[in-house]
This record gives structure tokens, C-alpha cells and sequence, in this order.
């Protein structure tokens, strides 16, 4: 009785030791598991920010196609979204592998009688994993700042340009409908429209012909009569007045444009325009 006594004693004795050593096994795993989920959390939210960064960035690039008056901005631009990628590609790898790794350590069976050993393993494999590739791209936002903001103040450059050209840009007044007397007023182009059959307007060389764009691509703006906003497709046609009739008159444009060139009759072009708006 007294050897079964002093078993039972002992047997007791041990297990609190054990159930002590469990406790702070698992104390240390809590604190360092805590540690780990606030570390992740705080590169959770660096990587975020640099992802947002990066989208940013590629949207400007691609806001600036055609919208620059140079390429060297959007090429840095380019370059450095390209390093940006390849940064924010490999933190995601890091996260992903030290997440799972740690999702691992995180599953510890505890039996009555363990010590605790596998806690501290657990613990131990908390401590040594590493997210400093995923902490260091939060400098990915400052990376793409600068070539950003070159981009953004080209395409304000160029919109200035833009602006000015549409100040500067050629204007023909429209200002009637009819034929030979309004031409000879001499106060802008005339609806011709009427007599030719398809959309025109004429001019005489000396009243502004002389002035009106013919190079491919122009863009004008006619006010009055036919306003709006046109390109210039070229002179479609020369015909000289003395042999040719209004049959002659090319058609299927949005709107033809008349003058002699030099004031001679016999080099009279038509011009055609594309309507923009």
C-alpha cells in the first residue's frame, strides 16, 4: 500500500511538472505566433500598397499613350513598372511560402503527458521565418513616384500643346448660303451645297483661299454655316473651270472645300474634309 502510496505521489508530482512545462511551452508559442500575425499584417499591408502603387503606375502609362510629345518619360515609366513587377512578384512568392509555412506550425498537437516540445518547435519555426522581402517592397510606391510624376507632367506639356494648337488652329467662317454674289462679298466661305448636289463650300483665293489648309490630317474648325470641327484629307481633285461642269464634282465626302489656286480658274482644287464633331 505504501509503495502504491508513494507511486501515486510521485506520478502526481510529474504530471504537474509536465502540465507547467505545457503552460509555458505554450505561452511562448502564443507570444510568438502573435508577433508573427502582426508581422504579417503589417506586410499584408505593405504589399497592398505597393500592388495599388503598381496598378496606379500602369494606368498612367497607359493614359499617356499618344499623349506625350516624347517617349522618354513613358519609357522610364516602362522601366521601372517592369522592376516594380518583378519586386512585387517575388514578396508575393515570400508571403505565400512563409504563410503556409507558418499555417503549418500553427497546427501542434498537445497530449496529456507532452511537455510541450512541439510548442517550442512550433515557436522556434515562427521566429526564424522571415518577411523582409515582403516589409521591403512598401518602397515601391517611392520607386514609381518619380517616373510617375515625369509621366504626368509630360502629358501636361503635351495637353498645353494641345491646347495652344486649338487656340492657333485654322477657323473658316461660313458665312452664307448661295453663290456667285456671296463669294464676291468676300466675307468667308459660301454654302454651295445646293448648286453642287453634294456638302460644299467655296471660297475666292484672294477672300482667304489662299490660307485654307490642304495638308492630309489638318484639323480646322468652320463656324457659321456647316460648323463644326474637320480634318483635312488633301485635294481630292484639280479641274479647270472652262471644261468642267458641276457633274465633275467628286462626291461621298462629308464636305468639299473650293478655291483657285493663285486665282486662276483653270486650278480650281477641292479639298476634302472628314467631320470630327
Amino acid at each position: 500500500m505504501a509503495a502504491v502510496l508513494a507511486l501515486s505521489v510521485g506520478g502526481g508530482a510529474g504530471f504537474v511538472g509536465l502540465s507547467a512545462a505545457r503552460s509555458a511551452a505554450q505561452s511562448v508559442f502564443d507570444t510568438q505566433y502573435a508577433e508573427f500575425l502582426s508581422t504579417r499584417a503589417d506586410a499584408g499591408d505593405a504589399f497592398d500598397s505597393a500592388q495599388s502603387a503598381l496598378e496606379s503606375a500602369k494606368t498612367t502609362l497607359a493614359d499617356s499613350e499618344g499623349k506625350v510629345l516624347t517617349e522618354d518619360s513613358r519609357t522610364a515609366l516602362a522601366d521601372a513598372i517592369t522592376a516594380a513587377e518583378s519586386r512585387v512578384k517575388d514578396a508575393a512568392g515570400e508571403l505565400t511560402a512563409t504563410s503556409e509555412r507558418a499555417e503549418a506550425a500553427a497546427f501542434v498537437e498537445v497530449g496529456v503527458l507532452d511537455s510541450g516540445s512541439g510548442l517550442r518547435e512550433s515557436a522556434a519555426t515562427l521566429a526564424s521565418l522571415s518577411l523582409t522581402t515582403v516589409t521591403d517592397v512598401s518602397t515601391v510606391a517611392d520607386q514609381l513616384a518619380g517616373p510617375v510624376a515625369a509621366v504626368t507632367a509630360a502629358m501636361a506639356v503635351w495637353q498645353s500643346e494641345q491646347d495652344r494648337i486649338l487656340r492657333e488652329r485654322y477657323t473658316n467662317h461660313v458665312h452664307a448660303v448661295g453663290w456667285i454674289p456671296e463669294l464676291d462679298e468676300c466675307k468667308g466661305s459660301v454654302d454651295l451645297t445646293a448648286h453642287y448636289g453634294t456638302p460644299a463650300i467655296a471660297e475666292h483665293w484672294s477672300c482667304g483661299g489662299k490660307n485654307f489648309p490642304d495638308e492630309p490630317g489638318t484639323i480646322i474648325t468652320l463656324t457659321g454655316e456647316r460648323a463644326g470641327t474637320y480634318r483635312v484629307d488633301g485635294i481630292v481633285m484639280m479641274l479647270n473651270q472652262r471644261r468642267a461642269t458641276v457633274a465633275d464634282i467628286p462626291h461621298g465626302y462629308d464636305l468639299i472645300y473650293q478655291t483657285c489656286q493663285n486665282g486662276q480658274s483653270s486650278t480650281m482644287s477641292l479639298t476634302a474634309l472628314t467631320k470630327l464633331d
